[in-house]
């Protein structure tokens, strides 16, 4: 089974030597579901920065989508994140536009146009379930639509990957369910997805093993802990 991510005994400390994250190892199959569960300040926020190599680790390894991204120059990172679609915590939407209005933002600023545009435009609109809200103002969203919204930026154009993190943090249960709806149809559309979260009972909830994936599981959970993996 090909691979989208994989972690091998990831370290990270601090300036000053506090360990935050110690001997990390997973992976998260092409098309494959994986969830990092922890509570705040245990390094969900964190590990999503390394992989993107925002921040360089203290040791171990990490391949994202078959590259060492601790051997890749500037440039070679950029072309790489083309290819990842990331939903930060707090994520940065143009309130004052409509829903397609941020969308086409985006995909203008990367260059689309014409039917391309279009195409990806109404993929990412399909893939969310944000249709029917397209001319709707971002700002009078209901706050699982501003989620949606945001992994709709984080889908244009088409990634191999989908990092999320703590998507589901203001969300209630029900709401809750529905966003795992749109990223397990993310996951159907051949998107591989590592989401974080606070919520300890998401992987029973949903399904998912209390382990990474092994031979042809798709989906697992990663445990983290104050300080240090669990």
């Amino acid at each position: 089974m090909q691979v989208a991510i994989q972690v091998s005994e990831l370290r990270f400390a601090t300036g000053d030597g506090v360990l935050v994250l110690d001997d990390i190892s997973f992976g998260v199959p092409r098309e494959g579901f994986v969830l990092v569960v922890g509570p705040p300040s245990s390094g969900k926020t964190l590990l999503l920065k390394l992989i993107l190599r925002e921040l360089p680790p203290s040791g171990g390894q990490i391949l994202l989508i078959g590259r060492n991204v601790a051997r890749l120059s500037p440039k070679k990172v950029t072309q790489l994140r083309r290819r990842v679609g990331y939903v930060p915590e707090d994520p940065p939407l143009l309130e004052d536009r409509t829903v397609v209005g941020n969308l086409l933002f985006k995909l203008r600023a990367l260059g689309l146009q014409g039917e391309e545009l279009e195409e990806e435009l109404e993929r990412a609109l399909d893939l969310t379930q944000l249709a029917g809200l397209a001319d709707e103002p971002v700002g009078k969203l209901p706050r699982l639509e501003q989620v949606r919204l945001a992994v709709a930026l984080a889908v244009c154009p088409q990634p191999v990957v989908l990092l999320a993190d703590d998507p589901f943090r203001p969300l209630s249960e029900a709401e809750t369910e529905r966003l795992m709806d749109t990223l397990q149809s993310l996951q159907s559309a051949g998107v591989a997805l590592l989401v974080t979260t606070r919520k300890t009972e998401l992987p029973q909830r949903f399904g998912f093993p209390p382990r990474p994936p092994k031979g042809e599981e798709l989906r697992g959970t990663v445990y983290l802990r104050q300080g240090v993996t669990a």
